[in-house]
């Protein structure tokens, strides 16, 4: 039977948490590692309903995006998610920011849920963004509208173009700040999340259609690709998707 520590290396293996932005805090964050490993339950973010998911469904180790723990704790309580972990018996391995830049990481796995075909790499000086391009030019608004089904978001942010798109680049998550790197490599949009006041009067000024899909759905793509390399390579092991993990921003439109 595998431990958690086992789960802990083999993901070391594909998104190398040596890796990891200084600021970022991946690794196996609770548990025990030397501890059999019943069912994993991957998930976006580790919060009560996926923790209360994993109990129900039999799962002791939480394979999560975001860290569990990411700022300084002062204290630990009932109310802090890696107490419940803990008091639960679930341990949390968490791969965020190393999983971002990885071969086949999040950013990979937006293009490919975009349908974008010839995937590479864009030189940003982070390792973040891909680009690729979509089998049939777009509008902008058809573009937007293929965006929304194809990550299941409910409402973009966008700044408008009257060219045609074919050539799209990504990076899942917070990356505003990398629009002119997609800009030289040639991309006719930029798809991305939680993208700045100054950033968008930036784009504005520069002509550049980006659109804004919502940090879960743009990062939420890695998670199923990633249980199934998990599934792979741990046969005797029980891996599911959580059920509960959800965006939680709601949107609205007039």
């Amino acid at each position: 039977m595998s431990r958690v520590i086992d789960f802990y290396n083999y993901i070391d293996s594909i998104a190398p948490f040596e890796t990891q932005e200084s600021w970022d805090n991946s690794g196996f964050l609770v548990g025990d590692g030397n501890r059999v490993v019943t069912k994993v339950l991957v998930a976006l973010d580790v919060t009560e309903p996926v923790l209360n998911e994993a109990a129900e469904k039999g799962a002791n180790l939480i394979i999560s995006h975001h860290p569990v723990i990411f700022g300084a704790l002062k204290e630990i309580h009932p109310k802090n998610i890696a107490f419940l972990a803990a008091e639960k018996g679930i341990a949390v391995i968490s791969a965020h920011t190393c999983l971002d830049i990885a071969d086949g990481g999040v950013n990979d796995c937006l293009a490919e849920a975009l349908g974008l075909k010839e995937i590479v790499k864009v030189d940003d000086g982070e390792g973040l963004l891909r680009m690729g391009e979509l089998d049939t030019p777009l509008s902008c608004i058809e573009f937007i509208k293929y965006v929304a089904e194809k990550i299941s978001v409910g409402g973009i942010k966008y700044t408008p173009t009257g060219k045609m798109i074919r050539k799209v680049a990504v990076c899942g998550g917070s990356g505003g700040d990398l629009y002119p790197a997609a800009m030289a490599a040639g991309a006719d949009a930029y798809v991305t999340s939680n993208i700045k006041h100054n950033i968008f009067l930036d784009i504005r000024r520069d002509d550049f259609c980006v659109l804004d899909a919502g940090h879960f759905c743009t990062e939420n793509t890695v998670i199923k690709p990633l249980a199934e390399k998990l599934a792979a390579n741990f046969a005797d092991t029980e891996i599911i998707v959580s059920e509960a993990a959800k965006d939680p921003a709601l949107y609205w439109a007039k």
